[in-house]
């Protein structure tokens, strides 16, 4: 098969979908002011914010101030990631094809999509300031606790002494309890783990209860029986710690919805050369000002 120049180009979009992946979370460092929406730039006067996972260095370019906008990220990470399917998808049609109008085709069709994934992934670069041909790291900095409202909930919420209406979100036709916001990344992070330990033993609880009827020999009963107190003790203790510290159970069925968010993307090797050069003239520079005068 003839390989066009468009087939050509597009073999670069197999980086695509591994190096759009997000990287692990890690704690930032370094907490100054970056410029919102703009890579670092070595070369000018702007503080950054970075942060390093993996022994790689991630600055940030955005943050994501409200829960829409956070859900809209999401999406459009979605989007972006459903279209480099369908062009990998196409590309491996059009390469396969064993006729010449098939091939054609497949082609076209291979350029509809590409060009409708360049177009969106430029969006994504003006919209916040990366593009997916990057690593990038989202850093929760803010998350709030939800419990849906039916609308019977909400008129006697409503009614009640002390209503606030902050304290309800409202998402289209649903309506949802904010039970408690978590701010500042190391918070956030801690009552993450904090939920998912209690849940876990939940669970673990859970299924040693509905393995119990399987076990009939008297041991066996004893054993299962132990392990479930034990359990269920580890269970309260940790449930009765978390009322303690928030104020309320953990609800049945809830959501945890990040409110508010930084984005990192990964720099590049000169980018990082750049920008530890223009610290150290900085530091060089810092340190000459604060330098006695020689007589």
């Amino acid at each position: 098969m003839k390989t066009t120049p468009l087939l050509l180009s597009l073999l670069a979009l197999t980086a695509f979908a591994e190096d759009a992946k997000p990287a692990a979370a890690a704690v930032p460092v370094a907490p100054k002011a970056a410029e919102a929406g703009k890579p670092a730039d070595a070369n000018k006067t702007v503080q950054v914010e970075t942060l390093t996972s993996d022994g790689k260095t991630f600055v940030l370019v955005k943050i994501i101030g409200d829960p829409q906008a956070f859900a809209n990220f999401q999406n459009d990470v979605q989007t972006i990631g459903q279209e480099q399917q369908q062009v990998a998808q196409v590309k491996q049609l059009a390469e396969l094809a064993l006729t010449t109008p098939e091939r054609e085709a497949r082609i076209r069709e291979l350029e509809t999509k590409f060009n409708r994934l360049k177009a969106d992934n430029e969006t994504m670069a003006k919209t916040y300031g990366f593009d997916l041909t990057r690593q990038y790291v989202i850093v929760p900095t803010k998350v709030v606790v939800l419990t849906n409202l039916t609308n019977e909930d909400y008129i006697k919420l409503a009614a009640s002494a002390g209503f606030k209406a902050e304290s309800v979100l409202n998402a289209g036709d649903k309506k949802f309890l904010i039970r408690e916001s978590v701010s500042g990344a190391a918070e956030v992070e801690a009552f993450k783990l904090q939920l998912q330990r209690i849940l876990e033993a939940k669970r673990g609880l859970q299924q040693l209860v509905d393995a119990q009827p399987r076990f009939t020999k008297d041991e066996d009963k004893k054993k299962i029986e132990e392990a479930i107190a034990k359990t269920k003790g580890d269970v309260d203790t940790a449930t009765g710690e978390f009322k303690k510290t928030h104020g309320y159970d953990i609800p049945t069925e809830f959501n945890l919805q990040t409110a508010e968010a930084k984005l990192y993307t990964l720099l590049s090797d000169d980018e990082k050369k750049n920008l530890d050069k223009a610290a150290e003239s900085k530091k060089d520079g810092e340190a000459k000002k604060d330098a006695p005068a020689t007589k």
